[in-house]
């Protein structure tokens, strides 16, 4: 729509929607500099700045160094204006996290129940929720929700997990959650809320695939700095992909799935022990752990060769086992899904993520923080 057929009122929406994105984006400014970047007049900027400020989204802060005249106060968005809440619904606990506007994590909890698809069990995670929201030094009115990340394929409107083999909860209704619970809520996929996360933190990322590397293995396929649902919300279920022709047993009920070959249960399962110990073991130079974490490398590798032989991009580990690898297990991944690819002579470039044990939780709380930006 042309600007000079917009109402007064569209057109104050609209600029009150760009200072506030200004601020928010630049996160200390004033009144001057935002007159200036947006081309807006002096009394339309205190217009908007009244409003913001009156709403809770913006605050004064202290006067800025002057560079010739009158200094120029510091305007900063509010950035617990809005919170929102964040959990991963796992088999052994729960993991939540409270976050503001800039996805700073303001508190983390874990509620140490093991799933089920009891009654009971959604009875007290929400019990147990209920409690540590409101222990929060924040009103409840700027909480804009509760996304909720579990393991399986989630419905469009995130009402339903349509597919849950991990957790045995293929057919769960939000419902189970939403009837005990104060604030809207939805269902998301654990590894592509994860994904969201990654590119939240580093907006440089623009192509890549995320590997979840977490007690079970997922994906995500990041095109264009967005992450790719395609045509069935499937893109990016890497863990399923065949890596061993007849190989050990999934739980998908196929054989030789990358699922039972890189996650970390699976890591797990073939050291004989915790990962702590393994770990701890390995980097001592335990010949056990050494030859252990050598097949787990080459097998991890040789699904981001194939991956890549695909699509040529960058890839990003994140998750709970990332944790653990240390910059060689970097460079010697790279190299060995170079050496797989056979068509380039070229390191696979794969990168760290941030936030490895929290950021699914973190990711399903900005899909509330998201929708508030949009539509401010």
């Amino acid at each position: 729509m042309a600007q000079s057929n917009l109402t007064a009122h569209e057109v104050k929406k609209i600029n009150r929607t760009k200072v506030f994105q200004y601020i928010y984006e630049q996160r200390q400014t004033s009144r001057p500099d935002i007159a200036t970047a947006l081309h807006l007049s002096f009394p339309t900027v205190s217009q908007n700045l009244v409003d913001l400020e009156e709403s809770g989204l913006i605050e004064k802060g202290d006067f800025l160094e002057s560079t010739g005249g009158r200094k120029a106060q510091c305007l900063l968005c509010r950035a617990t204006a809005r919170i929102a809440v964040g959990m991963e619904i796992l088999r052994e606990f729960v993991s939540v996290s409270v976050i503001d506007l800039y996805g700073t994590v303001l508190a983390h909890h874990i509620i140490n129940l093991p799933y089920s698809n009891d009654p009971y069990y959604f009875l007290e995670v929400c019990r147990a929720l209920n409690e540590f929201i409101a222990a929060l030094p924040y009103d409840p009115s700027v909480i804009l929700g509760i996304g909720i990340a579990i393991q399986g394929l989630i419905s469009p409107d995130g009402q339903t997990v349509t597919f849950g083999k991990v957790l045995g909860h293929t057919g769960l209704s939000l419902d189970r959650f939403q009837e005990h619970l104060n604030y809207p809520c939805i269902f998301l996929h654990d590894s592509k809320v994860a994904a969201s996360a990654q590119i939240w933190f580093q907006k440089e990322i623009t192509n890549a695939v995320y590997v979840s590397l977490n007690r079970n293995i997922g994906g995500a396929v990041i095109l264009n700095g967005t992450v790719f649902e395609g045509n069935s919300l499937i893109s990016g279920t890497l863990e399923h992909m065949c890596l061993i022709p007849g190989g050990k047993p999934c739980y998908c009920g196929k054989c030789g799935c990358v699922e039972s070959y890189c996650s970390a249960n699976a890591l797990k399962e073939e050291a004989g022990e915790s990962l702590e110990l393994f770990f701890a073991k390995l980097r001592s130079g335990e010949m056990h752990e050494i030859q252990v974490w050598d097949t787990f490398l080459h097998h991890l590798a040789r699904v981001i060769s194939n991956i890549r032989n695909i699509l040529d991009v960058d890839f990003l580990l994140g998750g709970f086992l990332n944790a653990y690898f240390c910059p060689e297990d970097y460079e010697t991944l790279s190299c060995l899904a170079a050496e797989n690819c056979g068509i380039s002579d070229e390191k696979v470039r794969i990168l760290s993520g941030s936030h490895d044990d929290q950021i699914t939780s973190i990711g399903a709380g900005l899909y509330y923080i998201r929708a508030f930006l949009e539509q401010i």
